[in-house]
Order: C-alpha cells, then structure tokens, then sequence
C-alpha cells in the first residue's frame, strides 16, 4: 500500500532572528530532525513579535503542511505572543492550568526565589484540548495541538532556548512524531567526513543521489561533510535492510575520508582511543590559540589521557617551554616545519607523556608573506621516537576563525589516525 510522507513547516518566532541579532540554530537542527524521521518539510518562515504577522504565516502553513512547529514566544513577557496569537487564531479561550502554575512557583522556589514573578502566569493557560510538551529546564512549556476542526493538522509549538527546545523534542515531540507517521518506519544514519569537500565527495558517491528508498543526501559545514541514508519500510529491519548495504558501498569508495557515525566527534573518538590504548597527551600550540586544547577537553574524563596543555604564542615561549633553539626559529621561523617538530618533541618530553602534538600557523588576517601565505599551518606529532610533520594550506579566504577551527580538525582526525 502506498502511504503519503507527512509533511511539515517550520515557523520561527521572534524580532530578533530577523533583526540578525541572534542565530536560528534551531531551524537547522529541526530540519534535519524531519529528514531523519521521514518526514517531508517544503517551507520554513521567519516572522517578527507580532499577532497578526503571525496569523499571516500560520494560515498558509495549515493549507501546505500536516505539521507546524513553532519555536520561539513562550516566555513571560509582553512581547512572547505565540501562544496568544494560536489560541486568538483558531478562536479557542485557553483556561489556568492550576497544575501547571503550581510547577512554575516550584521551579523559582528551587532556584531560591521566594514568590515567582506575576507576568510568569501567562505560561500556565492552555486550552482543555491540548497537551503539554515538558520543559525540563525553564519555565515555558510548549504544546501538542490536534486540530479539532481538521485532527490531520498538529501543531507543536516550543521556547526559542536552544537547549530547552531539543529536551522537548527529545523527550516528547520526535515519540508523537514516530507514533502518528502513518504506518511507515524510517531508518537513517549519517556518514560523517573530513579532509575533502562537499563536491569532490559528492563526486565519488554521486549514482546514489538518484536512490529513492534510502534516499541519499549530503551535507556541509565548515571542516565536516555529511551523508544522510533514510529508508521507510513497514518495520525498523527492512528499514534498515535498506540502508546498510548503501553505507557499504558509500564507504567502500571513500572509506579514506570517513571517520564517524551520527553524532560522534573526532575529539570522542580521539579519547575513546587513548582511553582503550592506555596512552597519554600533550598539546603545544601556537596559532589555534588553545583551542586544540579545549576541543579535547571537553570529553568528560580527558583528565586521564591529557598531561599538559600549552598555548606558546610567542618565540620566547617556544624557546623556554618547549626547548625550541633560538637559531632555529631564526632561521626557519616559528611557522614551519622544523618548529612544528621541536614543538610536538619538546611538550612530549616536558610532560613525559606518549603522544605530542602541535599546531603553528598563520591564522591572518594580517601576518602572512607569499613565501608563508595567511592558512599556512604546520603540525607536529611526536610518538615514541618517531616525529612526523604535516604541511596544509587552509586558503586565504577563509576567516580566521574558520583557519583555527579546521587546524585543529585535521589535528584531531590525524591523531585518531596515528593512534
């Protein structure tokens, strides 16, 4: 039999994503979310603090979409209207959830007030009809809505909070999803690549894009490109009976790039290795400014295989922390090669652990040379008595931001390769 996909439409809330003043992550991470349930999303539409802005995106979001998920507007004050504008807009007088108010006066007595805020009681009327979706963290719960007038329409609304809407999803929202997909079960999984880009990857795996069931789709981002495989069948093994044998193929022709599934990290894997190896770190880094350091300290209990983290901006520091000569860095100049190899040599002696690595470049926008153009960086990576050095230039057209952000991914892809 065939099943129509659902389809949904996200609707962003709130003057300030237009302003530019902050920026909708969360349209990024829902849309993803619907792809990987399967479900289909044509139209995504910002719009500022206001009612009958909001009706007008609201009314042809109903017409294209079986889905709206709102974000944004739940909060205490005057201008978070969405919940306002929804129940003004279908017409339905929402009622005090006694219950529910009763929990808000809790969450600020647990956080030490002594009486909550009046303007808070705004967030604790619903209408009879509709379901809560729990907010673990603040105090702005979103809601499940069925359509009464047509029950094939389900609105879900959530705070624009980052870390308060993916709770909500997680724990409420993507299980509604699952259970009301209309029979069909899908399967995804996403390949993730580094040290190529989109189009060259799309180039070797570009006869799967014409798949249907899975369908096959990639994705980019700075230092990082991504395959998603999704499959629907009538259960989760057919799903993913369909799936596998393409990540197979897929991998069997750029297996050299790949290095995770899903949501895994190159700085996890890189812990997950040292952890089963019993092996030990440490940093020296010059241009990324420390954040090799703090990309890898940021895995709960990288205390057990890192023994020392430096930042050595200067020559002077290279020089009297890590053993770097003078003439050497006179010579060569702090952004190459042989410093590189002094650097990831010297730490690894200083901290008598089994692993150094270092990163010097020029990460611009002022500094560089048309001998040592701005993206030039060098590494280092001592082990046993062996030290290697690589040479990349990451293009000077990108920020410098994003010049220290992919050193320290190849950094970490070559030490899960190296380890």
């Amino acid at each position: 039999m065939f099943v129509l996909a659902l389809t949904a439409e996200i609707i962003s809330i709130g003057t300030e994503l237009l302003l530019g003043q902050t920026v909708n992550t969360n349209t990024c991470f829902l849309a993803e979310e619907l792809q990987s349930l399967g479900i289909e999303s044509y139209f995504q539409t910002t719009v500022g603090d206001n009612t009958e802005r909001i009706h007008e995106v609201l009314e042809p979001a109903l017409q294209r979409a079986d889905i709206i998920i709102i974000t944004g507007g739940l909060g205490p004050t005057p201008d978070d209207l969405t919940h306002e504008a929804i129940y003004k807009f279908f017409k339905t007088k929402p009622s005090l959830d006694k219950n529910y108010l009763k929990q808000i006066k809790n969450k600020f007595y647990l956080r030490g007030y002594e009486k909550m805020p009046p303007m808070n009681k705004k967030q604790a009327y619903k209408p009879k009809n509709v379901k809560w979706i729990p907010n673990k963290f603040g105090t702005a719960n979103g809601i499940i809505w069925r359509w009464q007038k047509n029950p094939d329409k389900t609105i879900l609304t959530f705070p624009g909070v980052p870390k308060e809407m993916y709770q909500m999803w997680n724990d409420a929202a993507k299980p509604y999803l699952r259970k009301i997909s209309k029979g069909n079960i899908f399967y995804s999984t996403t390949l993730k690549f580094t040290g190529i880009g989109e189009s060259a990857l799309a180039e070797k795996v570009k006869k799967y894009f014409d798949l249907k069931n899975p369908a096959v789709a990639p994705y980019a981002s700075t230092g990082e490109v991504k395959i998603r495989v999704t499959a629907k069948a009538r259960t989760n093994k057919m799903a993913k009976d369909l799936v596998l044998p393409v990540v197979k193929n897929i991998l069997e022709k750029t297996g050299k790039y790949f290095f995770g599934f899903n949501d895994e990290t190159l700085e996890e894997l890189v812990a997950k290795k040292l952890l089963s190896k019993k092996e030990t770190i440490a940093v020296a880094e010059s241009c990324t400014g420390g954040l090799l350091s703090k990309r890898l300290t940021d895995i709960s209990g990288s205390s057990k295989y890192i023994k020392l983290n430096l930042v050595t901006y200067s020559n002077e520091a290279k020089e009297k922390l890590l053993g770097v000569p003078g003439e050497v860095l006179k010579k060569h100049g702090a952004v190459s090669s042989k410093v590189a190899a002094l650097m990831a040599n010297g730490v690894k002696k200083l901290s008598n652990c089994d692993i150094g690595i270092s990163i010097t470049g020029i990460a611009g926008p002022s500094g560089g040379s048309k001998e040592k153009p701005i993206g030039l960086v060098y590494f280092g990576l001592a082990k046993g008595n062996n030290i290697k050095t690589q040479k990349i230039l990451f293009g000077s057209n990108s920020s410098r931001k994003e010049i220290k952000f992919l050193a320290t991914q190849f950094a970490l892809n070559w030490l899960r390769k190296e380890i």
